[in-house]
């Protein structure tokens, strides 16, 4: 991967220590520094966090970044510009301007704070996987460059579930264990606690329903997603009749047998008593058991694995490479062809961040095309989710239950460089493309795996999605609403685990020289426990979200008495009135209000064209590179059905 690059991490916010741990586990050579000066020419990338930096150590940032002739990353709030440029806001801030922060909590209660530090995590990662593409630039084209990354922007692009709300003028509001688009999803008591179940599709109700043998679940209410998505209240108390009557591990097994996705909420100090967990990360147990959790704790687990492809008995050196033709100022990944079998988040995530890095990404869809093409809203009948999560792609249908179709694939990945899938464990296997037929098929491909549990695993066959994830991996744990656990808003075990197998990828093809064929694998409750280690282990400032006339702010410091004091004010008067007090107050957006925010339009929202020629609202990326930036140009039409007789075109 990246052994033998020198980084030098020099800056004071947690996004740049765990930047350098990401890019360390990729194999670098990491130096952690607070001391000035610095010898910028023994690095060859240099992470910063300026707008929490001393005056004299932003005019060195800005001489490294003016000379042209480094590769620096600069990890701040909001970026250079706009009008909360160069303020040094904490994570929570940020949380609370963007919206994340609204859309986490029930619906009846306050906006909550995310119990870790996603956007500085969040950064981290994006941070890493930008400084990976930007080392593979100055390898092939010479070229080094300036690295912006923000925790704005990051809290905006976690807000592809509730965006879609905001585009067509709808009002975005918490849905506590809910999901805005899918039911039953919710967490559930049980004889001895809580489970969380989530379906996503109409062969999951049924299983689900047959399974709680409740007849009112018959009801006409309940027939189709929309209905039961009106109806949630009412669906939620029906299926509870049935848990209530389960232990939570009886229930988890009982889902799991008919491929439902569910499971409990494990505490951080339960961690090393998860049978998964304790699986794939016996030391990390063992120290937390002995020892508790510190601050480098979360050091003990890593958020993804590689190992080659096959086992050969020579192993083939591959030089990096590029497209002969690649012009100076094209993405860093430009000649890179990717193969993508995903749906929902994670995979779709990857191969969109690969794309607007300038890989060619190749989307295979079933017949019926992607069950988050139906979320709506969204226009033409396409939804603005699947917009969201799926730009700069070519979409093709393949049915992988017919061999005509497995053939096709085998000719695409016959000329691929990565394979990203986040199919359940062994699915792919069972349609004949495990790891040596890959590896036959191509010996030189890239194979990043996205699950749950990951490939070894105490619970092979079971499914999962985001909220079982955040509960069995502690974020639920560290995220409360009045005691009571609660999920991120945002899909955050998926996000994460999408950043987290972005990096390794493109950590994979920044290296200068790697062995044939390479296995990536991320599993999401990994990913999710590092998250909730290093919140842990590195508490952020304390902070209450106090109510106002017109919603909420975000207070920190000493807020003792300051709900009385705010309650017959609007959030802009008590920010204010904070502010005259010594103490800062940010306004708790809600994702609605971001259609009339400045920043937000100016920095991230961006305007693309699908092949049709209409026009759909999209994200712009989260970091820039000065030289090679990332590009988000089209939206995907509806996917492109196969014909044998004819090549599909990838070129």
């Amino acid at each position: 991967m990246l052994d033998g690059v020198r980084i030098l991490a020099w800056g004071e916010r947690s996004a740049v220590k765990l930047s350098a741990t990401l890019l360390e586990r990729a194999g670098a050579r990491v130096e952690v520094t607070d001391a000035d000066p610095i010898d910028a020419f023994s690095y060859d990338a240099i992470v910063v966090s300026s707008d929490v930096s001393s005056a004299a150590r932003r005019g060195v940032i800005a001489e490294l970044k003016s000379a042209g002739k480094y590769i620096v990353c600069d990890i701040t709030a909001t970026g250079p510009q706009g009008s909360r440029a160069g303020i040094p806001w904490t994570d929570a801030q940020i949380q609370a301007m963007t919206g994340l922060m609204d859309t986490t909590g029930f619906s009846n209660g306050q906006p909550v704070r995310i119990g870790v530090p996603f956007t500085e995590i969040s950064a981290a990662m994006y941070a890493a996987a930008a400084v990976a593409s930007a080392l593979r630039v100055a390898t092939l084209r010479g070229i080094r460059q300036n690295i912006d990354v923000t925790l704005f922007g990051c809290a905006a692009s976690a807000l592809t579930t509730f965006l879609p709300a905001a585009f067509a003028s709808e009002t975005v509001g918490r849905v506590g264990n809910r999901h805005p688009a899918c039911a039953p999803w919710n967490a559930f008591r049980t004889r001895d606690g809580w489970i969380l179940i989530c379906t996503s599709t109409e062969e999951q109700w049924r299983k689900i329903k047959h399974a709680a043998g409740v007849p009112e679940l018959e009801d006409a209410r309940f027939a189709t997603l929309a209905d039961r998505v009106r109806h949630v209240g009412a669906l939620d108390a029906l299926i509870e009749t049935w848990t209530r009557t389960l232990t939570t591990d009886s229930c988890s097994r009982l889902c799991e047998r008919i491929g439902v996705a569910a499971g409990p909420i494990v505490s951080v100090a339960d961690l090393p008593g998860e049978p998964n967990f304790r699986m794939r990360h016996a030391h990390a147990a063992e120290q937390v058991d002995a020892q508790g959790v510190d601050q480098e704790t979360y050091r003990d687990v890593s958020v993804f694995r590689t190992s080659p492809l096959i086992r050969t008995k020579g192993e083939e050196t591959i030089q990096m490479t590029e497209g002969a033709t690649a012009e100076n100022d094209a993405g860093p990944l430009a000649g890179v062809k990717v193969i993508e079998i995903g749906q929902y988040t994670t995979a779709p995530l990857v191969g969109k961040h690969l794309a607007a890095l300038g890989a060619e990404v190749v989307k295979i869809e079933p017949p019926e095309g992607e069950v988050a093409r139906a979320w709506m809203p969204g226009q033409n009948g396409t939804s603005y989710f699947f917009a969201l999560n799926n730009t700069d792609k070519q979409t093709i249908s393949l049915d992988l239950k017919q061999e005509a179709d497995r053939a096709h694939l085998r000719k695409l990945l016959a000329t691929a460089d990565v394979l990203v899938e986040n199919l359940r464990p062994g699915a792919l296997a069972k349609l004949g493309f495990d790891r040596a037929a890959l590896g036959g098929i191509n010996p030189k491909l890239i194979y990043c795996s996205i699950s749950g549990f990951g490939i070894e695993s105490a619970y092979p066959t079971r499914p999962a999605f985001d909220t079982v994830i955040q509960a069995m991996g502690g974020l639920m744990d560290l995220t409360r609403s009045e005691g009571m656990p609660v999920k991120l808003g945002a899909s955050g075990a998926d996000i994460l685990g999408g950043q987290a197998a972005l990096f390794a990828i493109v950590a994979t093809l920044a290296g200068r020289a790697r062995n044939a064929g390479t296995f990536v694998e991320v599993s999401m409750q990994d990913v999710a426990a590092w998250c909730a280690l290093f919140a842990t282990g590195n508490p952020q400032p304390t902070g209450a979200a106090v109510p106002c006339s017109d919603g909420y702010v975000w207070v920190e410091g000493d807020y003792a008495g300051t709900h009385a004091k705010c309650g017959a004010m609007t959030r802009q008067r008590a920010v204010a009135r904070l502010a005259a007090s010594g103490l800062r107050a940010v306004p708790v957006a809600r994702v609605h209000e971001l259609m009339e925010d400045g920043d937000f339009l100016a920095d991230m929202l961006s305007v693309a064209r699908d092949t049709r020629g209409a026009f759909w609202p999209v994200l712009k990326v989260p970091y820039r590179l000065s030289r090679t930036p990332a590009r988000v140009r089209a939206v995907p039409g509806a996917p492109e059905c196969v014909t044998f007789a004819d090549e599909v075109h990838t070129d």
